[in-house]
């Protein structure tokens, strides 16, 4: 229900942001709505004075007409099998546009912008555990992360329970014979993968790999992995296993269940009403005050045919 994303179109050298709260789709459906409704949707947002701080900021679109580039990120797009097969079907929607998902979001968008934004934002304080909690970690129903351990003589892989992989990066090379001591596990199938994120070590060529784009995270652990090179990015669990070397081939999602997930990532949800959510608030407190954007509602101007269907499928649920 909405996300705080900005969009940031740059027309003849000039850059203006966008905002829309209440868009009920996701980027990826949006953008997939082809280049000049796209576009029109942006134009019909409110105008912002600036793009949304971390770690509110929860993606970002850059539009450049002047030289039709797209660029963008959202934390709902974790790359996929299916992730691939939308980039390559959104190429063809913007049609002569170059097209490139943002990996390390507003690190590699600032870059796109040539603005200082990354250093005017807060360091984030991440939660970390201690090495005997780490000693102590099972996974019970639900696994926090997925660390992978190159050595020379196998690939070890554990999960964690209540270890995040932040704990794992900051905590060093120490962590590396603790995990290595725990049970390891078979490689997750990707329509397994339902961690928080994955941490690959290379201890032969000394790397590491995070699937997860973490503003302020190897600032602060790089202290610990002394002569290690450090790659991260919302890569996706197969992207950061293939960055790694790591084979992947008998984990991939079948080109059925590949297609399925694409089809869901551009499916096309109903307009939210903000108005109906104000309503229950003030049933609650009559005192509550509402920003001037609160009530935001526009959504990129439907087809002839897509006002068909919403049409049969309202007259279809009256009927039941």
């Amino acid at each position: 229900m909405g996300q705080r994303a900005n969009y940031i179109l740059i027309e003849e050298g000039k850059q203006t942001i966008h905002y829309n709260h209440w868009r009920a789709n996701t980027i990826a459906a949006d953008l997939y709505l082809g280049e000049k409704r796209f576009i029109e949707f942006v134009k019909d947002c409110r105008v912002d004075e600036q793009i949304i701080n971390e770690p509110w900021i929860e993606g970002c679109v850059v539009i450049d007409i002047d030289n039709k580039g797209l660029s963008f990120w959202a934390i709902e797009l974790a790359p996929t099998s299916a992730m691939d097969i939308y980039l390559k079907e959104l190429k063809n929607r913007w049609a002569g546009w170059s097209v490139e998902l943002l990996y390390n979001r507003m690190i590699d968008s600032e870059k796109i912008l040539n603005i200082d934004y990354i250093s005017k934002q807060d360091a984030p304080s991440f939660t970390i555990h201690t090495m005997s909690e780490v000693i102590d970690d099972i996974v019970d129903e639900w696994p926090s992360a997925t660390i992978i351990i190159i050595t020379e003589a196998d690939a070890h892989v554990v999960r964690t329970g209540n270890i995040n992989f932040e704990t794992v990066v900051l905590l060093g090379e120490s962590i590396v014979p603790v995990l290595l001591k725990k049970a390891a596990c078979a490689l997750p199938l990707e329509e397994e993968d339902d961690v928080f994120g994955c941490v690959i070590i290379d201890t032969i060529n000394k790397k590491l790999t995070i699937d997860a784009s973490e503003f302020g995270l190897w600032e602060q652990a790089s202290n610990g992995w002394h002569g290690y090179s450090f790659e991260m990015g919302d890569f996706g669990y197969l992207g950061a296993l293939q960055r790694a070397g790591v084979g992947t081939d008998h984990i991939k999602m079948s080109p059925e269940k590949s297609r399925v997930s694409f089809m869901e990532l551009i499916k096309q949800t109903e307009a939210f009403n903000p108005a109906e959510l104000a309503k229950k608030f003030l049933e609650e407190d009559k005192n509550i005050k509402f920003s001037s954007g609160f009530f935001d509602t526009v959504a990129p101007k439907r087809t002839i045919i897509e006002k068909i269907k919403i049409a049969v499928n309202t007259l279809m649920r009256r009927k039941k």
